[in-house]
């Protein structure tokens, strides 16, 4: 005969982000109700250069676009349309130069502040994709109208 008792199962989380949670905080005991404490996190210096090796990514990125950008705008001397389309990959690199300034800035203070994250951004990097592929399918459609006359 089984004399053990049967053991209790965990609690359903109420919410997602308790389903979630990255396990920075643990509560003092089993019941939901208890108070939960903060556990120290430690951060490591590969921590920061990765954020500054992704900043340097992105700029490198922003650089080279500005730099097609310009040697487009100086060497289309007669025909403006290939002057438009330079001008127009500009302020595609200069978001490009914004968004990573403002991302390595988010990141360098959260993990400064030691929060636990996320650290990702899933909506940057498609609305930037998104500028630099309608720069460059108006680029193709002025190309072809040109053509065609």
């Amino acid at each position: 005969m089984n004399t053990e008792a049967p053991a209790e199962k965990a609690p359903a989380p109420s919410t997602i982000s308790q389903f979630f949670d990255t396990g920075s905080r643990t509560s003092v005991a089993k019941d939901p109700a208890a108070k939960e404490r903060k556990i120290p996190t430690k951060v490591e210096p590969k921590v920061f250069f990765s954020n500054e090796r992704t900043f340097l990514s992105w700029l490198n990125m922003a650089v080279t676009l500005s730099t097609i950008s310009l040697a487009v705008i100086a060497f289309a001397d007669t025909n403006k349309m290939s002057q438009i389309y330079g001008v127009m990959l500009l302020p595609v690199a200069i978001a490009f130069i914004c968004y990573a300034l403002y991302t390595y800035m988010r990141r360098a203070i959260m993990i400064r502040n030691k929060e636990p994250g996320p650290y990702e951004d899933r909506r940057g990097p498609v609305i930037l994709a998104c500028m630099l592929a309608v720069a460059i399918v108006i680029n193709f459609i002025v190309k072809v109208v040109e053509v065609m006359s």
